[in-house]
């Protein structure tokens, strides 16, 4: 029994017998005087005369000794700061005395030694008479000098051999797992396994890729069988850091040696995958994936390889009900999947992508399994697979079918919008929220399927058109499923727009003013969303499908502006003309939103109206008045001026109008 237990027992045990005092029924501790005096015992009463309620009330008691902030200060933290300073301390000492010739490098290399065995040996000494905590840190000060001497017997100094130096670190790690295991401490062990993994970097011995990863492997399965004794948190996560360390300085893979270092990878996956860490088990499947295509390089073999560990992972996962196990599986498949393609070039299309189906369907099972077999309901991250897994692989496909079978790009979306419809069915009466994510994942497939089969432009007015019916389809149905669905394709008609479509001409003498493909895909987008805001009117999805299209509309004109003055302005004049007829059309359109508002009696378009007047006067004030030249200058102010005078004339004009319709009506 250690001190803080005997201590707690004994606070326990004097509750106890003050509980029994107040009740009258005390007892002495044996070899203690009462906590608190008895006091005389009372006349007797009639049982009736006594309340039962007030016989029962409970007694407050004195709380139990808790470990407060000091007693961590200063006895744990603080000797471990303590063991720091002595070590400085001790190394200081040593580099002033050899600078003065006090001690010759045996000298400094046998009193580290010997520092560090009495650090054993007294801390050994403090743990039997109960100063555990302080006799830890005494051992792992004896652990450090230990590891410097060894070191600097043949990394400083060259007094031995490298074996021998090597050996004696090896020594030195046996011994302080040894002390770790009997101190019950996972900070000696975090040392130990710190100094053992440096070993080999230290004293340059990491240069045959076999004795390192055998090495790294005897420490690790140390690590994992210490650890799952003792229930360690910490050594395992840095015994699988120190295995990348070593994995790393084997680079570059000598030529023959893949095999070697595949399965010590395997190895490694299969130790750290028994972890009872769940952190520990993510981070090697993603590391073992990533390892594999590094070994494999370009070959399907590697991704057959990443397949493999992340269908082992999940059978982990589901076997431990590890939710985010899964998650990491998923990750790490595809980000070794990303690096993959990145080495590969040009792979071989039909092997890749019958593996990028297979995980395709097992990471689409992963969620279908939960639900159905295990009947557990889908968590956040279950959903996310759900979500992800989806896109992932019609953009892997779409890349592999690139290499000469982009015809049947097409195709591979319908059928994996068909499959996301059989799980979504599958999962509809038993989980909702997964049931609309497929059938989302399957609507969004269908809408990447318009850019497959059509070409430019075209695939930004399919989708605007397949936004507009979508929203049609939802308000008749009154499922706003497919609302959502329709603003989600909104926003890829308008990410196509800025990225794409603005972009679509090089030069202002390549296309006809106002009868062009890029205002026609822009007039198209705004005419439905404007078409979507009226169908799911009233709400805020319908006003901002509705300012949408109101942009959209504007940022056509606006390009359609700038090709006028690169048709008619001189190029030293082009950007004065540019920016002054972006300024002119933005007003004429402010003030034609704040016409119709006022005509419609809609207060969004006139809002919308002055919004962007008050744009189109900051840029006037901190841009034009700056950069344009004198008539251009002159030009924008006094057009401007006039269509503010216009839109200042039409609130005066309708203001007891435009104040009745804010009124709210009694």
């Amino acid at each position: 029994m250690t001190p803080d237990e005997a201590a707690r027992l004994e606070a326990i045990e004097r509750r106890l017998a003050w509980l029994e005092a107040r009740l009258g029924k005390a007892t002495a501790l044996p070899g203690a005087a009462p906590a608190f005096p008895a006091s005389p015992a009372p006349a007797a009463r009639p049982a009736a005369a006594v309340p039962a309620a007030k016989a029962a009330a409970p007694v407050p008691a004195p709380p139990l000794p808790k470990h407060d902030l000091e007693t961590a200060l200063g006895l744990t933290w603080l000797s471990r700061i303590a063991v720091l300073t002595m070590v400085l301390a001790l190394a200081f000492f040593f580099k002033y005395a050899f600078e003065n010739h006090w001690i010759t490098e045996w000298g400094r290399v046998l009193l580290g030694a010997a520092a560090g065995a009495a650090g054993l040996v007294f801390g050994e000494r403090f743990w039997r008479v109960g100063q555990r905590t302080y006799g830890q840190a005494l051992t792992a000060a004896g652990i450090v000098f230990l590891y410097l001497s060894c070191w600097a017997s043949n990394g400083l100094y060259h007094l031995v051999s490298q074996t021998v130096s090597f050996a004696l670190m090896v020594l030195t790690t046996i011994a302080a797992g040894t002390a770790a295991l009997r101190y019950d401490s996972s900070a000696v062990a975090l040392l130990a396994l710190a100094g053992g993994f440096a070993t080999p970097l230290l004293l340059g011995a990491a240069r045959d890729a076999s004795f390192t990863f055998g090495y790294a492997l005897v420490l690790d399965l140390g690590t994992a069988f210490a650890s799952r004794r003792r229930d360690w948190r910490w050594p395992e996560a840095l015994a699988l850091g120190g295995t990348v360390v070593l994995y790393l300085s084997q680079a570059p893979m000598p030529v023959g040696m893949r095999g070697v270092y595949a399965l010590f990878v395997i190895a490694w996956f299969i130790l750290f995958a028994a972890s009872s860490r769940q952190g520990v088990f993510s981070a090697a499947q993603v590391l073992a994936g990533l390892a594999m295509v590094q070994i494999w390089g370009h070959g399907g073999g590697a991704l057959f390889a990443v397949l493999l560990i992340a269908a082992g992972s999940l059978a982990v996962a589901d076997w431990r009900r590890w939710a985010a196990a899964a998650g990491a599986s998923f990750g790490g498949f595809w980000l070794a999947y990303a690096v993959w393609s990145t080495l590969s070039g040009n792979p071989p299309v039909g092997a890749s992508l019958v593996l990028a189906s297979a995980s395709f369907l097992l990471f689409l099972g992963w969620p279908v399994w939960r639900v159905l077999v295990r009947g557990q309901p889908l968590r956040i991250l279950d959903l996310a697979v759900l979500a992800l897994n989806a896109a992932f692989y019609f953009g892997a496909g779409y890349g592999l079918l690139q290499f000469g079978h982009d015809a049947w790009a097409g195709p591979l979306a319908v059928a994996a919008a068909a499959v996301q419809i059989a799980a979504a069915r599958l999962l509809w009466r038993h989980d909702a929220r997964g049931s609309l994510l497929s059938a989302g994942a399957a609507v969004v497939l269908l809408v990447l399927a318009v850019p497959v089969e059509f070409v430019g432009y075209r695939i930004t007015i399919g989708w605007a058109v397949e936004g507009a019916a979508l929203a049609w389809i939802g308000v008749r149905l009154r499922d706003q499923r497919p609302v959502i669905a329709a603003l989600v394709t909104f926003g890829l008609v308008l990410a196509r727009l800025m990225l794409i479509e603005s972009f679509l001409y090089a030069d202002a003498t390549e296309y006809r003013l106002l009868a062009n493909a890029r205002l026609l895909a822009f007039s198209v987008a705004a005419a439905s969303l404007w078409a979507a805001a009226w169908w799911i009117r009233p709400g805020l999805r319908a006003l901002a499908a509705y300012l949408c299209g109101l942009a959209v509309m504007l940022g056509g004109l606006s390009l359609e502006a700038v090709g006028w003055a690169g048709r008619t302005a001189a190029p030293q004049d082009f950007r004065s003309v540019a920016s002054t007829a972006i300024s002119v059309l933005a007003a004429a359109y402010a003030l034609l939103l704040v016409g119709g508002g006022v005509a419609r009696r809609s207060p969004a378009t006139r809002i919308a109206g002055m919004v962007l007047i008050g744009l189109v006067v900051g840029k006037l004030y901190l841009y034009d008045i700056w950069l344009l030249s004198q008539f251009y200058r002159m030009a924008a102010f006094g057009i401007l001026g006039v269509l503010l005078l216009a839109i200042s004339f039409l609130y005066s004009r309708f203001r007891g109008t435009i104040q009745n319709w804010w009124r709210p009506q009694s």
